[in-house]
């Protein structure tokens, strides 16, 4: 059960609507406390250290971070349910998880194994999943931030240390637990979900051996492990190890993504239908690091809106491996069961028409920045979107021949830029996933999710 302590003389009795009674914890971002709506639920409301000040940008801002963490999946989550600004000192209402974090658990019983690892791994890779499917970032995994509650593993604090950036205006320096950073975070560069998988890894190893894969004396030291040591995982065996040294990788791009690394959990163990264990599908870091091709263990599920030309024949596998029968079955029932989504999305989408007005908010993960966007669709003329701070750059979409995906130019605004714009599907017919590519560039250049009223 999670620990409460009495409040402090200098702590608030009452944050908007909630009634505060008690405190939850105390972090470097700030204190959590116990909460109390006004028809007597409780809610954990953590008041964060940082100051939003009177700048209406950094407030857009701020504001702008919370949107993107509230669109989170509740399950394996402590879902974000409300935000304010009062005053000068943000802070954020979420779900109350009653139960010890990870990291207390570990401390008080010893490490985990077998079945229960299993199910916390399983468990924490699929809040990841979530987290990530809504455009947001962790940025601060750790055990101390896994609550083990009746029904199972929650994470909480997705997205926090980010609006601390916003917060603060800067994000220069890496906001997060030293010893769970991945090394492109130590070494400046912007935090991506692969760093979140790195920081996941760490975790599940610590939860197995009661201890850090890379200890030391001192934060410097346990740093400067990470960027030129190699992990000690201890008693980590089997195909769980497997994994956890794939997300350990040093590059970013060799690491599996959430649902990668959750398919193969789910696919670990000799089971009634022959299937192979998760370590005769997951690769080798060095295979992956040279660029060799693999077949996807979670094929994608959303498919390109409208292909304009049938698919290239399969190429063959590399000399010396073998394609298995069911990793054809499964890659076909993957890419079935997606399109067959893709099309309800398509008719439930398209049955009013894709007209009206959709916001959210976009990630751009080289700026490091999150920022409202909007589209007007016309069913007939011009269409626009509207992006960036105080949505200042303006564009006209023009659809392409797969109606989906638009072209965007006539674009006004300081350092905003024409390109094309992707619609994915989102959650429902109101909900839809777009994908920006400036011109010029090859990959995505910010994403995000948007929705119309209802």
């Amino acid at each position: 059960m999670s620990r409460l302590a009495d409040l402090r003389d200098s702590d608030p009795r009452q944050l908007g609507d909630y009634r505060l009674t008690g405190r939850l914890g105390q972090g470097g971002q700030g204190v959590v406390f116990l909460g109390h709506t006004p028809s007597g639920g409780q809610v954990a409301v953590k008041l964060l250290h940082a100051s939003v000040a009177d700048d209406p940008q950094v407030r857009r801002r701020f504001l702008g971070e919370v949107e993107a963490v509230r669109r989170v999946a509740p399950f394996c989550t402590a879902q974000v349910l409300d935000a304010s600004l009062d005053g000068d000192r943000p802070y954020l209402v979420s779900e109350y998880v009653d139960g010890v974090s990870l990291r207390e658990h570990v401390t008080a019983k010893g490490p985990r194994t077998g079945g229960s690892l299993d199910r916390l791994a399983i468990g924490t890779a699929t809040a990841l999943g979530a987290i990530h499917r809504a455009g947001v970032v962790h940025r601060d995994f750790k055990p101390g931030n896994v609550l083990l509650s009746l029904d199972g593993p929650r994470v909480i604090d997705f997205g926090v240390s980010r609006l601390m950036d916003t917060a603060a205006t800067t994000n220069k320096i890496p906001v997060g637990t030293p010893s769970y950073l991945a090394p492109e975070r130590i070494s400046g560069e912007p935090a991506g979900p692969p760093a979140d998988l790195y920081a996941w890894a760490l975790t599940v190893a610590y939860t197995a051996n009661g201890r850090h894969a890379f200890t030391a004396d001192t934060y410097q030291e346990v740093l400067a492990r990470i960027l030129y040591g190699k992990p000690d995982l201890g008693t980590l065996a089997g195909d769980l190890r497997e994994i956890v040294d794939a997300c350990l990788l040093p590059e970013p791009a060799a690491r599996p993504s959430a649902e990668e690394v959750l398919g193969l959990l789910l696919a670990t163990g000799p089971s009634p239908g022959g299937l192979p264990p998760a370590g005769d599908v997951l690769r080798s870091g060095a295979e992956v690091a040279a660029g060799d091709t693999v077949p996807d263990p979670v094929p994608d599920l959303v498919p390109d809106p409208v292909p304009t030309a049938p698919p290239a024949p399969a190429q063959p596998p590399p000399v010396g491996r073998r394609v298995r029968g069911w990793q054809v079955a499964v890659a076909l029932v993957g890419l079935l069961a997606g399109i067959a989504g893709f099309v309800l999305w398509l008719r439930g989408a398209q049955s009013p028409g894709l007209a009206g007005t959709w916001s959210g908010s976009a990630d751009h993960p080289t700026a490091g920045r999150v920022f409202p966007v909007e589209l007007d669709l016309a069913e007939e003329g011009p269409s626009r979107m509207r992006w960036g701070a105080d949505l200042h750059c303006t564009g006209r979409l023009t659809p392409t021949r797969s109606e989906l995906v638009f072209t965007l130019d006539e674009v006004k605004g300081a350092e905003c830029y024409p390109g094309t714009v992707r619609v994915l599907p989102g959650g429902d017919a109101n909900q839809a996933v777009i994908k920006v590519t400036r011109q010029g560039d090859e990959g995505v250049t910010y994403q995000g999710t948007v929705s119309r009223p209802t």
